[in-house]
């Protein structure tokens, strides 16, 4: 009985789970899809998007001028929670200094 990899990507699986279906290696799942045709979605999961909390996050570190680290003391957030949230809503951040973070060219 032959799997179609291809449409278990299609159905939302990731690479590991294909694998784990199909029982070989990531590295043989991987190859299998390309081999399929399948265009690869982007390692990480979904994008974050703005929400009230990142929005509120965004408050604090724009606004309040507070560190990160300030933000997870006074929150209680985790400081990748924070991090991530913060790039969601497109906050452009700042060095250890205070001074805006150089946008790095993609």
């Amino acid at each position: 009985m032959s799997v179609d990899v291809a449409a278990l990507y299609d159905e939302g699986f990731g690479i590991r789970s294909v694998a784990e279906e199909i029982g070989r290696s990531y590295s043989t799942a991987r190859r299998r899809l390309l081999a399929a045709g399948v265009k690869l979605r982007p390692s990480g999961g979904r994008p974050l998007e703005p929400d009230p909390v990142a929005e509120y996050l965004a408050d604090l570190y724009e606004q309040r001028g507070l560190s990160i680290r300030a933000i997870q003391t006074r929150t209680g957030y985790s400081y990748q929670f924070i991090w991530a949230r913060l790039h969601a809503a497109g906050v452009q951040m700042r060095d250890r200094h205070g001074q805006p973070r150089k946008r790095v060219a993609r």
